[in-house]
């Protein structure tokens, strides 16, 4: 992603009937001079150049009710350099104001926030957004209007709790006169930031206006400038885990909004969903009635013990969040798994009772011997009841009972990639020995990988098929087809259209895409907006 500064060229001076765009055009030239020397003072001259064009502007909007291109365009590129400068020249702090200087001395203009959940310490870095490429995103949302937008890089550890250590979020900026101004002869002005997400329109003088809006911006960005390494997540599942994995809020907590929960499938990470959540945060009523999550996790783990963490996480989050329990949107968590995700996210509506030890052991749990470490790991993995807190699945191209490919050289090549800790393996190792003939084939040679699970014969994959899933949670499929698959028939080219598909379902929609594209394509998309709408609805009757 490229980010452009719109700077107008020195000699670009027009002369203008109005006094106050002539004193515009002036101090922007006065700006750039300035700033090709190095000279701080560019900051004043841009703050100059800007309150000049906005107060014409606002001149032009009294007398006519609108106004011309010429003063909006040097307003626009005024404050455009104002955020680039003022911060190469570190005069601007996100929770004090700009510092400015004049003959008078120093003096600070103030800043205000408009629907943002982010505080003003998480204003760390602010970049005007300029053009860019978005090729991994079906559609950019954005629009002409007043005021720059920008991408606000958090680069501070969140100070909440599930929230990734970076993130990045989208603004737009404006040089505004504040409505607290008693003295209409003195030029009051305040730096504003809107969310665009929540505002897309600004009021002056009882008229309403566009706001310039790019919601796509910092999703562009992170598709951009993150590395992605599910590679290594996949094969060192222990050693390949990040800061990042786990649990998190896309954004701080927001009471009354219900969560949706993104959850990425095998040899993926939480980036596979950008597409979506840019369609998603352009959709007024999910904006209005949801908040968006994530769960990452290492893909070369068994994804028994990825739903255990998630289980776990979700279970304290909401606890944290709101600990006495008076939001009723976090009861009613909708969870979106994509092929191995979709796996994860069975195990939170279903109770295991014995059916999973049973299908690689031959002995109670009581009687296996084991150290306590590992009876507390089991436990985790295969014993737990429904998570009451999730009433809504959909599943995305998830294979219920496996995929033929985990069979073939492919698959067998990706288990045999998947290094485990030599602790695990020797934990693994003494417990066999330790318990002669008890545990099924599958279990007995290691520890199975996420791939040997997917094997369609596998007993656990099997017992996990069978586990019921509660009779109150609403279940959706989405399924890919259109690539048939030798001896499997119809399929996303991973996933056969038969293990695919579930039982007892409130809907199934068949997607012609392949496997890897299903959680960006429009036909999802808008399947899963449907979903949404539904659920909605449902819960505002309740």
């Amino acid at each position: 992603m490229v980010i452009l500064d719109e700077a107008l060229s020195p000699d670009c001076f027009i002369p203008s009937e109005s006094v106050e765009l002539t004193k515009a055009e002036v101090a922007y030239a006065l700006a750039t001079v300035a700033r090709e020397d190095d000279d701080s003072r560019c900051v004043d001259h841009y703050f100059d150049s800007a309150t000049f064009a906005w107060s014409d502007i606002q001149s032009q909007i009294r007398r006519r009710g609108t106004f011309c291109g010429r003063s909006e365009e040097i307003y626009q590129a005024s404050l455009n350099a104002l955020i680039i400068e003022g911060q190469r020249f570190q005069r601007f702090d996100p929770t004090c104001g700009l510092r400015l200087y004049s003959s008078e001395g120093w003096t600070t203009i103030p800043c205000t926030y408009h629907g943002f959940y982010q505080s003003p310490k998480e204003f760390n870095l602010l970049i005007p957004v300029g053009d860019y490429s978005a090729k991994d995103l079906n559609n950019v949302y954005k629009q002409d209007g007043l005021g720059v937008p920008t991408v606000v890089v958090r680069t501070t550890t969140a100070s909440g709790a599930f929230q990734r250590s970076q993130g990045a979020f989208v603004a737009t900026l404006l040089l505004n006169k504040s409505c607290e101004a008693l003295d209409a002869s003195v030029q009051h002005f305040v730096l504003e930031f809107y969310n665009p997400i929540e505002s897309s329109t600004i009021v002056i003088h009882d008229l309403e206006f566009p706001l310039a809006v790019d919601k796509s911006a910092s999703i562009a960005r992170v598709l951009s400038t993150n590395e992605r390494r599910y590679f290594q997540s996949f094969i060192q599942p222990s050693s390949g885990k990040t800061q990042d994995d786990g649990l998190f809020m896309i954004e701080p907590y927001q009471p009354g909004k219900i969560p949706v929960v993104f959850i990425h499938g095998l040899l993926s990470d939480r980036l596979t969903w950008a597409s979506m959540v840019n369609e998603l945060k352009a959709c007024p009523f999910v904006n209005e009635n949801y908040q968006l999550w994530g769960f990452q996790y290492p893909t070369g783990e068994p994804f028994l013990q990825s739903a255990a963490t998630l289980r776990r996480q979700l279970k304290l989050l909401i606890h944290l969040v709101d600990p006495e329990g008076n939001d009723i949107a976090l009861q009613n968590i909708v969870l979106v798994g994509h092929s191995m995700g979709g796996l994860v996210s069975k195990l939170l509506i279903t109770s295991s009772k014995v059916a999973l030890w049973n299908s690689i052991s031959k002995c109670p749990f009581e009687q296996v011997v084991m150290d306590s470490f590992t009876r507390e790991q089991f436990r985790e993995a295969v014993f737990f009841d429904r998570s009451p807190m999730v009433s809504r699945v959909i599943f995305i191209g998830t294979p219920h009972r496996g995929s033929v490919i985990a069979q073939r050289s492919i698959g067998r090549l990706g288990s045999f990639l998947v290094e485990q800790p030599i602790d695990l393996k020797l934990s693994h190792r003494k417990l066999i020995c330790d318990n002669p003939n008890v545990f099924s084939a599958e279990f007995s040679n290691r520890t199975p990988t996420s791939i040997d699970i997917l094997e369609p014969n596998s007993p656990l994959l099997l017992a996990v098929d069978s586990l019921p899933v509660d009779s109150s949670v609403r279940m959706h499929s989405i399924i890919g087809r259109g690539r048939w698959m030798p001896g499997s028939g119809d399929s996303d080219g991973v996933v056969p259209v038969s293990s695919a598909r579930k039982s007892g379902v409130d809907s199934e929609k068949l997607v012609y895409d392949k496997h890897t594209d299903l959680p960006a394509d429009p036909v999802t998309i808008g399947e899963v907006i449907s979903i949404l709408h539904e659920h909605s609805i449902a819960n505002s009757a309740q």
